[in-house]
């Protein structure tokens, strides 16, 4: 049988020095710095072929340190990261990645005849 190229088995996750059972990691890049251009001011009188309207957002992003990663891990374990605690991270395995990052949100899910599960989602410097 042909193992995967895809196969992310042996992938581990750490954070503040905490090794995490990790069921699933995401990775989001988005653009930070162009998240802050324009708006879009269209409006329903424009007709069939028209162009859409822009203009220069009013009030300035605070873009200054952010990077626009994310990652997001599903994880087994009661453990729940305080939001706002920041510690170093790291990816192992399947993607190699690490740093400074900080818990912008997390949960724990309790179910019935299930482990129990959590989740946390990570803003990386």
């Amino acid at each position: 049988m042909a193992s995967t190229p895809h196969d992310s088995s042996g992938t581990g996750f750490s954070f503040n020095g905490t090794d995490f059972t990790a069921t699933n990691i995401t990775l989001n890049l988005t653009d930070a710095a162009g998240s802050a251009d324009q708006i879009d001011i269209s409006h329903l009188g424009l007709t069939t072929g028209a162009s859409l309207l822009f203009q220069n957002r009013p009030l300035k992003g605070a873009t200054g340190g952010e990077t626009g990663k994310e990652v997001t891990i599903d994880y087994i374990g009661s453990v729940q990261i305080a939001g706002g605690t920041s510690g170093a991270y790291a990816i192992t395995g399947g993607l190699a990645l690490s740093g400074t990052a900080t818990c912008i949100s997390s949960s724990v899910t309790l179910s019935l005849n299930e482990v129990i599960r959590g989740n946390a989602t990570f803003r990386l410097a």
